[in-house]
């Protein structure tokens, strides 16, 4: 009888770790002179090709509550080899739904990585996006590392730059915590609107 149930907590116990391998939760949190934003990425491996992604962005003035951001994207990623990939996305932003199909290209080496996709976007009419991704993360000293990361997106159809974004962060790692300096910048209907936030950022790897 002890042997069944050292037995069914070791297999209880493998199953769990192999779901926390599969699955990774990163949250990005600002505090900036304009808002306060909520960002993160949920991954988990379905199978060698297969895997599903949750992209949330929520960023809330303090104040006037006029010009808050939202972006919710689900993501289903198949592997065409390490680097390649093609995307289907559905999801919420400002003003409404919208679906995607993209191809990413992605290099990832032990101080950085790198990652580029284009594809189409479908909200109230087709718009070409691109977007562009860089992590840096250099040894300071033995047990901290540098942190540099800049996530660009933009989107351009037949009247012109419908909607982009750059996010920059700039501070240190320690093993799986990041934090530092941050600086969000968006951009609405051709630049007509912007938006800037400045302040301070954590992030963690889970």
């Amino acid at each position: 009888m002890k042997a069944k149930i050292i037995t069914i907590t070791a297999l209880a116990a493998a199953s769990l770790n192999l779901n926390a391998q599969k699955l990774s939760y990163t949250p990005d949190l600002v505090l900036g002179h304009r808002s306060y934003t909520y960002m993160h990425n949920v991954n988990y491996q379905l199978n060698e090709r297969l895997k599903l992604n949750n992209l949330t962005l929520f960023d809330t003035e303090y104040t006037k509550d006029k010009e808050n951001i939202f972006f919710i994207r689900n993501t289903l990623a198949y592997s065409f080899t390490r680097r390649l990939s093609a995307n289907a996305a559905f999801g919420m932003k400002n003003p409404g739904a919208f679906f995607s199909a993209y191809l990413q290209y992605k290099i990832i080496q032990s101080s950085y990585s790198l990652s580029y996709s284009i594809g189409t976007t479908y909200q109230k009419g087709f718009s070409l996006e691109q977007s562009i991704s860089f992590e840096y993360t250099p040894y300071l000293t033995e047990n901290l590392k540098g942190y540099f990361s800049v996530l660009a997106i933009g989107n351009l159809d037949d009247s012109g730059y419908l909607r982009g974004l750059q996010f920059i962060r700039l501070g240190v790692k320690q093993d799986k915590m990041m934090y530092g300096l941050a600086s969000n910048f968006d951009q609405f209907n051709n630049g007509k609107k912007t938006l800037e936030n400045i302040g301070v950022f954590i992030k963690y790897n889970f």
